[in-house]
């Protein structure tokens, strides 16, 4: 049996707000279709509800952040991670490193604007033409310039209160679901 290769998406970013070191967002958006290439003839994909749940439970504060999916720029390590049903939703401690130093300003000016994850499939069908993922393994999440999936991202920048992360992650689930914030 052969090992399934790991597979790398990016997904985009809105205003980004930086206030600290810890950095957060949607990494992977659920029923969002995108056309995506391994290399090979380019495909459309997009990714089930819960195709990430077992990495959220598994290994929700144990996923590296990596610069643009090198493993030899490591700039530190998931918080948590949450399974929701509109995508999969991290939270990362930047560490205090020149490689996450300067993140953080390619961050702020814009220039490092989305996620993108490192991960093994696992469970996958086909609905029109579209590979839908209904489970993957997470191995990594990097910061990347590139997306490939649009509408979610980075959302912000701040200081590790977990209380203020909290309510950060809540507001990021009433806005997808629609409901107005102010």
């Amino acid at each position: 049996m052969t090992k399934a290769p790991i597979l790398r998406r990016a997904v985009g970013f809105a205003d980004v707000e930086v206030t600290g070191r810890t950095v957060y967002g949607v990494l992977v958006p659920y029923g969002t279709t995108a056309e995506v290439s391994d290399g090979g003839p380019s495909y459309r994909e997009q990714f089930a509800p819960g195709a990430f749940a077992r990495s959220a439970r598994e290994r929700g504060d144990r996923t590296p952040l990596f610069h643009s999916h090198d493993s030899g720029r490591v700039l530190g390590r998931s918080i948590e991670l949450r399974d929701q049903p509109h995508g999969l939703e991290g939270s990362f401690a930047l560490s205090k490193t020149r490689d996450s130093d300067d993140a953080l300003e390619l961050i702020k000016d814009g220039a490092l604007a989305a996620f993108s994850v490192g991960f093994r499939p696992i469970r996958k069908h086909t609905r029109d033409g579209v590979t839908v993922r209904s489970e993957a393994a997470l191995r990594e999440v990097s910061l990347t310039a590139v997306p490939a999936y649009a509408g979610a991202g980075i959302e912000g920048v701040r200081s590790l209160d977990l209380y203020d992360h909290t309510r950060r992650l809540r507001r990021i689930q009433l806005l997808a679901r629609g409901v107005h914030i102010q």
